[in-house]
């Protein structure tokens, strides 16, 4: 039986990761580069998957006004999913990356520990509890189909580790660049690829 495929992929470029602020449930809009991202995502995407059977986004519209570039390219619809939103930092949403950096800063605190959370915010246990769970369902309702699923840098990072180490702390090692496309079985447990971004043409400015 074919398994089909599934693919994850990160939403193009906002403000927010260009002035590195934590923007996890904050719903943060495309700015001019990420709209041309995926556009160009959108355009190249039969290229990644010739045929689709389901694409499922993050809310946030961010993800949904990248996803909506390759549904519109394929004739799908959207089917959106909280569970697939970014890692929340509650009353940190809008720091910066480096304010919250430090020996004793919520970041280090993060990484350290899968159940640690900034006031208001969620673990790095519950974002991937209920990213994996969202992705395995959509998988196991869709046999033999191909998926697409388009969401966060962390949310995809942190799933990758569950999925391929087995384990909470390796999700440092997946970076994806914003509109990056990786792909995952969820049958062995491997990745095809990870964070390609053929389609804006080999520009590291673009990522």
């Amino acid at each position: 039986m074919n398994q089909g495929k599934l693919l994850l992929v990160r939403h193009g470029q906002t403000h927010a990761n260009v002035d590195q602020v934590w923007h996890g449930h904050t719903d943060t809009p495309l700015n001019e580069l990420g709209h041309q991202q995926a556009e160009r995502l959108g355009a190249f995407f039969h290229n990644y998957l010739p045929e689709i059977h389901a694409i499922y986004s993050s809310p946030l519209q961010r993800a949904r006004h990248t996803a909506e570039r390759i549904a519109t390219r394929t004739g799908h619809g959207l089917r959106l999913d909280p569970r697939l939103v970014e890692f929340g930092a509650g009353e940190f949403e809008g720091r910066s990356f480096q304010e919250l950096g430090g020996d004793d800063g919520f970041v280090k605190r993060m990484m350290a520990d899968e159940h640690h959370r900034a006031p208001g915010g969620e673990s790095r246990h519950e974002v991937t509890r209920r990213f994996v769970a969202a992705v395995e369902e959509f998988h196991a309702s869709h046999p033999g189909e191909n998926i697409v699923v388009v969401s966060h840098g962390l949310a995809i990072a942190f799933a990758l580790s569950h999925w391929i180490d087995r384990d909470s702390t390796s999700w440092t090692r997946y970076r994806v660049d914003n509109t990056s496309v990786t792909e995952i079985c969820l049958h062995r447990f491997e990745i095809g690829y990870l964070g390609r971004t053929d389609h804006l043409g080999g520009n590291p400015a673009e990522r």
